[in-house]
């Protein structure tokens, strides 16, 4: 919500009001933003707006945006990735406008959040003058808009935290790895940085499959072999998710061709 309001503010929209679960962030917040006015109460946040994002956890959007009373006409935005429209029912009852707007996008701060937006694909649903809204919002911070079906959503949300979210924990999980050789975690970790700048350079330049890479896209069983044996005896923990990960690549290797179909069968 935070890289939002600042991202949207830097571009010349009106953030004119905002509320929290405590007033100190919502203070907080509003001393980003010129002009932004924080309030004790989400309904006063609501009633000075013409348009509210409601940036909460998934779980808490159906009760926050049933519990304000809404204008006619008013837009209301909700910015989950798998709830539909269906959670602002109430909203759309008083007679305001739904929507949907959603970073697909790993944000751990408002600093950070700012800055990564610029390139992020914004998940979007909506009819008519909210759609097109959307639209040129998530143009107008830098962002590309797709427009999504309510059955698509928990799918589409589902490759961001794979992406996101587990990303980050298979990456601390290989960086723990290195305690098992000895080496601290954090000197792990610095190593691994590099080398996933390098394969998000390789996706983006050579597409796929033409960034697939790594022992088992090119048929190398005796490397294979003795990675599965030191997992065997020193981390047994790591090996059903290498396996796993290793077998769904092997599709992607037959396709770039450095690896035959008989050797993977192998």
């Amino acid at each position: 919500g935070g890289s939002l309001a600042v991202a949207l503010w830097q571009k010349g929209y009106p953030v004119v009001a905002v509320a929290s679960r405590s007033f100190a962030s919502a203070q907080s917040l509003a001393s980003r933003v010129v002009g932004c006015v924080p309030f004790a109460s989400v309904q006063g946040a609501a009633d000075a707006s013409d348009v509210v994002f409601i940036t909460t956890s998934d779980d808490a959007i159906e009760p926050v945006a049933s519990g304000i009373s809404w204008r006619t006409g008013q837009g209301v935005v909700h910015c989950s990735g798998a709830a539909s429209l269906d959670v602002l029912h109430q909203v759309v009852l008083q007679g305001a406008v739904a929507g949907a707007f959603h970073p697909l996008q790993a944000i751990s701060s408002v600093e950070n959040g700012v800055s990564s937006i610029p390139g992020t694909t914004f998940g979007i649903e909506g009819d008519g003058e909210m759609r097109g809204f959307l639209k040129d919002t998530a143009l107008a911070i830098g962002g590309r808009p797709i427009f999504l079906n309510a059955e698509d959503k928990p799918l589409y949300h589902l490759s961001g935290v794979m992406m996101g979210g587990l990303l980050t924990t298979m990456t601390a999980v290989v960086a723990e790895l290195w305690e098992v050789f000895g080496i601290e975690r954090a000197e792990g970790l610095k190593a691994l940085i590099p080398m996933m700048r390098q394969v998000s350079y390789n996706l983006e330049s050579s597409g796929l499959p033409g960034a697939v890479a790594g022992p088992y896209s090119r048929g190398d069983v005796g490397t294979v072999r003795k990675h599965l044996e030191a997992l065997r005896s020193r981390a047994p923990h790591m090996l059903p998710l290498y396996r796993e990960l290793a077998l769904a690549g092997l599709p992607f290797a037959i396709e770039k061709g450095t690896l035959k179909p008989e050797r993977a069968e192998e």
